[in-house]
């Protein structure tokens, strides 16, 4: 009876925090890194200046086994608009990556129940706050008390369909290469060989295959796709279609587009798009 009214309670949290944005005293940013990248890829690049600049609070960084690293004047609080960065196992698979996003942001919910949340993932961080997300939803449907209300996800050139790349060197690492690879400087290419297959393109019995059609909750999702590759430049890691999440079988059109142009890398202007989606 207790986890039936624990439930319904989430759901109805779920619709106020859906309609009623307004409703909750505060909201959390959580930026999540990408593949050989670090949290502090968002502040080398400007983003977080840009978003301090504009009425987001800098509450931290979060790293394994040192909780929250907080920055100059400034701590979480379940009032105002605050961004945090992450720091990520990169070279991890998947599923020890949202482990350990999960263990983040159970730790900000618990602290600061009133806060939304809104993730935004560069790379294949997008694809670890989607695992993220999904597990969270599956606690909602489960009764679990580890419900999160987390009402958005924003991801910035995300593999959400697989990439070309990671498929050459995930062979790399199965081929002569990869035994000579510690040997040059490669070794990452076999310490991150289940990574390479999991952001492979898209086939059946494959992690993106499944992650694509697992149930996902009805908040708001904005994919921020890098323009088609050209002679003088795009994205050459993650094709333009893969980036889209109106192309997740999962999502379809809930999913905003927003094209701009650039490479794979984070710029000073995705920071100006966070803040004409954010709150």
């Amino acid at each position: 009876m207790k986890s039936r009214l624990n439930k319904e309670l989430s759901q109805i949290l779920i619709l106020v925090l859906l309609l009623f944005p307004g409703f909750v005293l505060a909201d959390i940013a959580v930026l999540i890194h990408g593949y050989h990248s670090s949290g502090n890829s968002w502040r080398y690049n400007g983003i977080i200046h840009v978003l301090t600049n504009n009425g987001w609070n800098d509450a931290g960084h979060y790293t394994p086994g040192h909780g929250n690293i907080g920055f100059p004047g400034y701590t979480l609080s379940n009032s105002g608009k605050h961004v945090v960065t992450v720091e990520l196992p990169s070279e991890s698979p998947m599923e020890v990556q949202a482990d350990l996003l999960g263990l983040y942001l159970n730790e900000m919910s618990k602290k600061f129940p009133q806060q939304k949340i809104h993730l935004v993932g560069h790379s294949a961080g997008g694809v670890v706050a989607r695992l993220a997300l999904v597990r969270n939803y599956s606690n909602l449907n489960n009764e679990s008390d580890n419900f999160i209300p987390i009402v958005q996800l924003i991801t910035i050139a995300s593999p959400h369909r697989g990439s070309p790349v990671a498929e050459i060197v995930k062979k790399a690492s199965n081929s002569p290469v990869g035994l000579v690879a510690p040997l040059i400087g490669l070794d990452e290419i076999n310490r991150a060989e289940r990574l390479y297959k999991q952001m492979s393109r898209e086939k059946e019995n494959h992690f993106l295959f499944w992650l694509n059609r697992q149930p996902h909750p009805p908040i708001r999702y904005t994919s921020i796709v890098r323009a088609n590759s050209s002679l003088f430049g795009g994205d050459y890691l993650v094709p333009s279609y893969s980036q889209d999440m109106t192309y997740v079988p999962a999502i379809g059109n809930q999913s905003q587009l927003l094209l701009t142009p650039g490479d794979h890398n984070l710029k000073y202007a995705d920071g100006f798009l966070l803040m004409t989606l954010l709150p």
